[in-house]
């Protein structure tokens, strides 16, 4: 049964102020609670079929409906739903099932640029489903608190896992601070889409992440972002890497992709 979520009417993202989008979303934030509600009823076996999980991303997580040119015609009935990621759902659901089998004995996780925070929700849903003791994560961007997140940490809250989230940029000296305090074990790099911001970030996570994700590693859109991604496989001999970048057929050129660097 495919739910059916509330979507969020195209005009509001041309208007010129955040405030109503943050209302928007307030009046919303309950799609949390059925996203969670719903990923923890998942019985194992289906959470590592590749092809329900990608039904699952499209039809339960919900899309953005922003740059809908990146997303496949047949997709985009699903945008503007639920958590709102903004993703390839057949590169997500991949991604999903990876850190499944391969983040099990990590207990903290940073997310750089979370814009609404679906994908941060999602990513949290996966790291406590391999480890109940997961401690911490943190979620990072220039806008105000997401509601969506504002929601999570009140689901979470007493569960023995903290949530933070940080508004401003990645380079300020309080989030340096932050991170060099806290030393995240998992990071996902999805903030500025500049080839010096991006590995500015990874620079800053690099000496404490057993994982390290980056963003958009594939995409015509963003060609610093993939020329980055490109460069650090071979930089990062230490390390082995992952991607993720399954396109649609009825899309022409290439789109999102997410890579990981790990330590094997």
């Amino acid at each position: 049964m495919c739910l059916d979520f509330q979507t969020l009417p195209e005009t509001v993202f041309s208007e010129d102020t955040t405030m109503k989008v943050r209302e928007y979303f307030s009046r919303i934030a309950a799609n949390v609670d059925i996203f969670v509600e719903q990923f923890r009823s998942i019985s194992d076996d289906l959470l590592y079929d590749e092809e329900y999980m990608e039904r699952f991303v499209i039809e339960k997580i919900g899309l953005n409906q922003e740059g809908l040119e990146e997303i496949a015609p047949e997709l985009r009935p699903y945008c503007g739903r639920g958590l709102y990621i903004w993703q390839n759902p057949r590169q997500f659901s991949k991604y999903i099932i990876w850190m499944l089998q391969n983040a099990q004995k990590y207990s903290s996780y940073l997310e750089i640029g979370c814009r609404w925070g679906g994908t941060f929700i999602v990513v949290c849903e996966i790291l406590r489903r391999v480890n109940p003791n997961l401690k911490w994560a943190i979620a990072a961007d220039l806008i105000e608190k997401p509601p969506f997140i504002e929601r999570y940490m009140e689901l979470t809250k007493n569960s023995g896992f903290d949530i933070l989230y940080f508004q401003g940029s990645s380079t300020s000296e309080e989030f340096i601070k932050l991170v060099n305090e806290k030393k995240p074990e998992i990071s996902f790099i999805d903030g500025d889409h500049r080839i010096v911001g991006a590995l500015k970030d990874h620079m800053l996570v690099r000496e404490y992440s057993g994982i390290i994700i980056h963003h958009d590693i594939s995409s015509d859109t963003v060609p610093e972002t993939t020329l980055l991604w490109n460069s650090l496989k071979k930089l990062e001999s230490g390390r082995q890497s992952v991607e993720f970048t399954d396109q649609y057929q009825s899309q022409k050129g290439k789109y999102f992709g997410i890579g990981a660097l790990y330590n094997g």
